[in-house]
């Protein structure tokens, strides 16, 4: 079976035209109108890298666009619209019969549509490049103050929990490995004005953390409490998790708890541009590595 084939039988049905995207797929190129200016990010998920093999393609769909859109999240914007690249070595009916499924579940709950791609013969791979509607501050790493607590949006290590409940064959829902869950637009639309620094836990809270730290040129000091965490202390370099990390001055801490009873507050930022982890008694944790690196 060609192309094509596999492109009007299930992936069309995933695309819708809009006002933003007036072209449904099927052209050389989508179709982007607006005026306003649009935030673009990409992943790419490789099976037995970033999902294990023979994972149900239902949930390879879901897991890779939501990879995707969640670098969004972390800039204050929400995902709009996608377009898709599928490598695949043997490509059937039944598989992307379950794969269109997970497309067509993401649309439904964060309201994106497909709007084009590529469709090619190869090892499975599966890249997602994703755009929303710039808001009216997009957050960056690298605004980071002296004092801002630091928050993430759920517990640690359920990304974790989930990757070890797959491997054991245990695919019920909810699941944050497979079926990520990302913040709503409504709480991400609140958050916005609030924020001075954001990033997603998708490489681990720690490695995560050093990268705004050091892009802000500021440290962190975090007392790590039990209910922060779904497993253990490991759980601050595990990553897969896909919740937001971010800071926030203090005289916004109640107005920000006040969106999510998941919102919890992990830290503070400070000035002397190292990264000191305790426990809830106020022992020093030390980590041999931070997080997860797809090159090691």
């Amino acid at each position: 079976m060609k192309e094509e084939y596999f492109i009007d039988k299930y992936l069309k049905k995933c695309s819708k035209k809009n006002e933003l995207f007036p072209i449904q797929i099927g052209d050389d190129c989508a179709v982007i109108k607006t005026d306003r200016d649009i935030v673009v990010s990409t992943d790419a998920c490789v099976e037995k890298i970033h999902f294990p093999e023979d994972l149900d393609p239902y949930f390879i769909a879901f897991r890779s666009i939501a990879v995707a859109a969640s670098d969004l999240i972390a800039m204050g914007s929400y995902p709009v619209g996608f377009l898709l690249t599928i490598s695949h070595p043997n490509p059937d009916d039944k598989w992307f019969e379950s794969f269109t499924e997970g497309i067509q579940e993401f649309n439904t709950i964060y309201g994106t549509t497909l709007i084009g791609g590529d469709l090619t013969k190869g090892e499975l791979n599966i890249s997602v490049t994703v755009f929303g509607e710039a808001p009216s501050r997009i957050l960056k790493r690298d605004m980071a103050e002296h004092d801002d607590d630091i928050f993430v949006s759920n517990k640690l290590g359920l990304g974790r929990l989930g990757l070890n409940k797959v491997l054991n064959n245990e695919l019920n829902l909810p699941n944050q490995y497979i079926k990520p869950s990302l913040l709503s637009k409504k709480e991400t639309v609140e958050l916005n004005k609030y924020l001075n620094a954001a990033i997603d836990v998708s490489d681990g809270l720690l490695l995560d953390l050093s990268r705004i730290c050091k892009k802000s040129g500021v440290g962190a000091h975090m007392q790590i409490e039990d209910k922060f965490l779904t497993n253990d202390f490991d759980d601050l370099i595990a990553g897969d998790d896909y919740v937001l990390l971010f800071t926030a001055p203090n005289k916004s801490r109640e107005q920000i708890l006040s969106i999510s009873e998941s919102f919890q507050i992990i830290g503070k930022i400070t000035n002397d541009k190292s990264i000191k982890v305790f426990d809830s008694l106020g022992k020093k944790l030390d980590f041999k590595q931070k997080g997860w690196d797809s090159f090691n």
